[in-house]
């Protein structure tokens, strides 16, 4: 690899990340909890709501340099995953324009302009995310097992730095396969059987089994962590009517009914738009603009009080467990009672996430300034009666489209589950459309020689 490959991504990104502001350290609600993860305690750490591999990172940067350091390393990180994704793309068989231009979009997407000075996991998750695929690329061109071994560990790294990439597991298996069949249909070479995915699914999987295991040991919890019932309560309650809660509590058990007439009541109280019925809905942004209100506002301290007085009949089990597991009795109550507006939710979350994500790309400074150079170039070429041909796609663009698409839709799939598809959310599933879409447009896509 020519070293100026290296070195001009990693300028770039330094560069843009200055100019802008970038590298001044950035807190938000989610910062404390990653900056005080508690290390002196195993209990407590498997109560915490983060995995460890954030707030280890941070512990070492706190203890070396200081948390200033924090948005270089992180703009490092995503640096690098970037020029190993162009890299790959090269290697199997896109020109070097084309993968200049692919890694470049995801060097200055959406989640690194907004989230690298940032005291979270949106950015480095994102950028193990970049890593993962590119080693699932990897291991289905050349069959080796250190990518292998490197895909495996940068999944479950960027798993255990945030919980919202647990797509992975099944995605490595079924990308994995679909990608080696692209590849052998195209004769390129593909060294890896299309069960190399799932053997390196199998191990990931293996690996968070242990951890969940090793959590139902310490706390009395089978789960990867007690946190994730709370983001589905905060959408559920919002799909039916209070006065539907007050009569789901009738048929549910004393804990879980109580909290459903205390959620009702809370919520009436409130200055929320609330549906007046499970048959009818409001609009998904008003769902979205109430989530995090609703979640920490109403949901939380709610199930906090119910969980409190039910404490006696439970001693054994940690308070923030038995908390967990009551807002997920609260979450099966609706849904098993009102199936079709959870149904129904999914189906506009995904409608939410279509135009959202691709709103946010069109948004982006960089982005726009290329679409609106590519409808001037079609404006002048339409005007001088000039015909438009596209270039012809190299045999590896396809793999990478089975990666690009694959990962959105495996990503927003798990995310509206449980959650609104807001932006930060929506797009890092996005991170490879962009280059998906403008590396067929600046030119021949397919390199002179062979892929090696």
């Amino acid at each position: 690899m020519s070293l100026l490959r290296w070195i001009v991504p990693l300028a770039i990104a330094f560069v843009l990340a200055a100019i802008t502001g970038r590298f001044s350290v950035h807190h938000v609600n989610d910062s404390p909890s990653y900056l005080n993860y508690p290390f002196d305690s195993l209990r407590q750490a498997m109560l915490s709501i983060r995995p460890p591999v954030y707030p280890i990172f941070l512990r070492l940067a706190e203890s070396s340099l200081g948390v200033a350091i924090v948005p270089l390393l992180q703009a490092c990180m995503h640096a690098i995953a970037c020029v190993c994704f162009g890299e790959e793309l090269r290697r199997r068989g896109l020109s070097d324009r084309a993968s200049l231009v692919a890694a470049f979009t995801v060097l200055v997407g959406c989640t690194a302009t907004d989230h690298i000075s940032t005291i979270s996991t949106d950015a480095p998750a994102a950028s193990l995310g970049v890593l993962t695929a590119t080693l699932l690329m990897r291991t289905s061109r050349t069959g080796g097992l250190a990518s292998s071994v490197g895909c495996g560990l940068a999944a479950l790294l960027c798993i255990f730095a945030r919980p919202a990439y647990l797509f992975l597991v099944p995605w490595v298996a079924i990308a994995g396969w679909m990608l080696n069949r692209c590849d052998r249909r195209r004769r390129l070479p593909a060294a890896a059987d299309g069960r190399r995915g799932l053997w390196i699914a199998t191990h990931v999987g293996g690996v968070i089994l242990i951890w969940m295991s090793c959590r139902a040991f310490i706390v009395h919890d089978f789960s990867f962590l007690p946190f994730g019932h709370q983001n589905l309560s905060a959408v559920a309650a919002q799909l039916v009517s209070p006065d539907d809660m007050r009569r789901y509590a009738g048929d549910a058990a004393p804990a879980t009914g109580e909290l459903l007439r205390r959620v009702a009541d809370d919520l009436e109280r409130g200055d929320f738009r609330l549906p007046e019925s499970a048959e009818a809905s409001i609009p998904t942004l008003t769902l979205e603009s109430q989530w995090g209100q609703i979640n920490y506002g109403v949901i939380w301290p709610a199930a906090k009080a119910v969980g409190q007085r039910s404490a006696d009949l439970d001693s054994e089990t940690p308070d923030r467990v038995r908390v967990h597991r009551l807002i997920g009795d609260f979450n099966r109550t609706i849904i098993a009672n009102a199936p079709l507006a959870y149904a129904r939710w999914i189906v506009l979350a995904i409608r939410r996430s279509v135009w959202g994500s691709l709103a946010n790309l069109a948004m982006h400074p960089l982005f726009l300034a290329m679409i609106l150079v590519a409808i001037v170039w079609l404006l002048v070429r339409s005007a001088s009666g000039s015909t438009i041909t596209l270039p012809p796609f190299a045999a590896g663009w396809y793999g990478f489209a089975i990666i690009a698409l694959t990962y959105c839709i495996g990503s927003v799939g798990l995310i509206i589950l449980t959650s609104p598809p807001i932006g930060r959310f929506a797009d890092a599933a996005a991170i490879f459309l962009p280059g998906l879409l403008a590396s067929p447009f600046i030119g021949d896509t397919t390199k002179p020689s062979a892929p090696h």
